[in-house]
């Protein structure tokens, strides 16, 4: 049940490749993380309290962590591909209600089956983690 005047949740789509890619993962449940570190400017000045500066961060990296339904067998076996080697490629995570996307480096990684034998789709737990610059494209609904 939804609560008004709350931001509802969306499904993730992943996609490989430069431009619009090719989705490889059609449905999944994220936690993003934008991890960076402030820069502390304190000095004898502050008076006793911290100052940071204002509209920087370091060491930035996007975490992306989730669970994740394929496509295809041939997705399914790419990404575990690139989990195991630790191969960095280009990926684009869509948040499919707001059309918001992040694109860039990203290494699959702590990657983990869940393999049912009752006939439903394998689900995998996954942790796409950034490498170098992300682009973020905003919402757009």
């Amino acid at each position: 049940m939804s609560t008004p005047g709350a931001i509802q949740g969306t499904t993730c789509v992943i996609k490989k490749g430069t431009g619009a890619g090719t989705q490889i993962v059609g449905q999944g449940e994220f936690t993003t993380t934008f991890n960076g570190a402030v820069v502390d400017i304190t000095n004898k000045s502050s008076g006793g309290f911290v100052e940071l500066l204002d509209g920087t961060t370091t060491s930035q990296q996007v975490v992306a962590a989730g669970t994740i339904v394929y496509n295809t067998d041939t997705d399914f076996e790419t990404i575990r591909a690139d989990a195991y080697s630790g191969t960095q490629d280009d990926y684009t995570i869509v948040y499919g209600a707001t059309g918001e996307t992040l694109s860039g480096k990203f290494t699959p990684n702590a990657m983990s089956d869940a393999m049912p034998t009752d006939g439903n789709a394998v689900m995998t737990s996954i942790t796409f983690s950034s490498s170098g610059t992300v682009t973020r494209t905003p919402q757009t609904a």
